[in-house]
């Protein structure tokens, strides 16, 4: 194991310098000024069918779930067909896991512990998740199998850990927290005061001028203009609504949805039409009907017809239309927003551009 120089028992790491371009163009001439952080991973597709910048031989997925969180899922799997090798870590039997080659499954959140968090905000927090129970199945914390996984590829020792209290300590050291701070609450609060910005000097904000920048430098500089003149949204040609996605408070994402309790709460998702739509269209409130989307695919969903959805779209909800059949309670239930959606991303902050989409209407009655 490799240490760090004069401590013993805290490890260190000194990984290798990358000088290959990362896949999904963040930092590069595709997203000059997006945050690499959160990255862009809607490029995946594009990426491994165009071998852009380089071939993709295989992925890991550490609970991501390409085929619902990626729009245009006809596009996401033909490129997962061109790998050699697919592997899933995940908790749960997802879309990813039932369509990889290989399941590395994930202990559940009470039966792992896992790497120190920081709560940040006014009055910041470190907290601590220690493992409740014992696994009920062959299951490890992710941090475990990818330690694992090193260890059999000989690079073991950019990983230099064993157990998680190597991982906490290496977390904690120049912190001046111990473990033990833990025991009583769970968590540590890093001050007693209210932590807020100096005004002394005046506010400095995280820009290059430290300003509130109403032209951006960061944008100037990639030749991206801060002010684009307004051009008024075309409306959507007759028989075409604008279809516009979101989430609830009962589901995370796309995860849980087959959650038995959750699922009880919001067993479906339906989508919003305008009673005005509906009327032309001759769909009635609860009734099922198929949105087509202009990739030639198309969703059966129910309709939820009512004045609180602008008169040009229609809303849905995030993370239905599962085509796993473990995944029992949710197997077929609602339609897919990702199946739907074009794949068309916003150069400036990264992200995909999730309302851009017209979709058909059909009524099923």
């Amino acid at each position: 194991m490799q240490w760090a120089k004069g401590e013993t028992g805290i490890p260190s790491q000194e990984f290798p310098k990358i000088t290959v371009p990362r896949f999904d163009g963040s930092g590069l001439e595709a997203f000059p000024i997006a945050d690499s952080s959160h990255g862009n991973p809607q490029m995946l597709a594009h990426a491994i069918l165009n071998e852009d910048p380089y071939p993709i031989k295989a992925v890991i997925i550490n609970r991501f779930e390409p085929l619902q969180s990626i729009p245009d899922t006809s596009a996401v799997r033909q490129a997962l067909d061109k790998l050699d090798l697919i592997v899933a870590i995940d908790v749960n039997f997802s879309e990813i896991a039932w369509y990889a080659d290989v399941i590395l499954p994930e202990s559940i959140y009470l039966e792992r512990a896992d790497s120190i968090q920081l709560v940040s905000g006014p009055r910041p927090q470190l907290r601590i998740r220690r493992q409740a129970v014992s696994p009920r199945y062959d299951t490890k914390p992710a941090w475990q199998i990818i330690k694992e996984l090193a260890n059999r590829l000989d690079v073991g020792q950019y990983l230099p850990y064993e157990t998680i209290e190597d991982i906490w300590n290496f977390q904690l050291k120049d912190m001046g927290v111990k473990l033990e701070d833990f025991d009583a609450k769970g968590f540590v609060a890093l001050t007693d005061k209210a932590i807020m910005m100096d005004r002394k000097d005046g506010l400095k904000f995280p820009t290059p001028s430290g300003k509130i920048e109403l032209v951006s430098s960061l944008m100037e500089k990639a030749g991206i203009p801060s002010f684009v003149p307004y051009e008024p949204v075309v409306p959507p040609p007759e028989g075409q609504v604008r279809l516009m996605v979101g989430r609830c408070a009962a589901h995370t994402h796309v995860s849980t949805q087959n959650n038995a309790l959750l699922n009880e709460l919001v067993p479906e998702n339906e989508v919003w039409i305008p009673t005005k739509v509906a009327a032309q269209l001759g769909i009635k409130d609860g009734a099922y009907v198929e949105l087509v989307s202009p990739l030639g695919t198309k969703g059966k969903i129910r309709a939820k017809v009512t004045d609180f959805i602008h008169p040009e779209a229609a809303f849905m909800l995030h993370g239905f239309g599962k085509t796993v059949p473990a995944q029992t309670r949710a197997y077929q239930k609602g339609a897919s927003d990702a199946l739907l959606q074009k794949n068309i991303s916003d150069k400036v902050g990264g992200s995909p551009a999730l309302d851009e989409t017209l979709v058909q209407v059909f009524s099923l009655s």
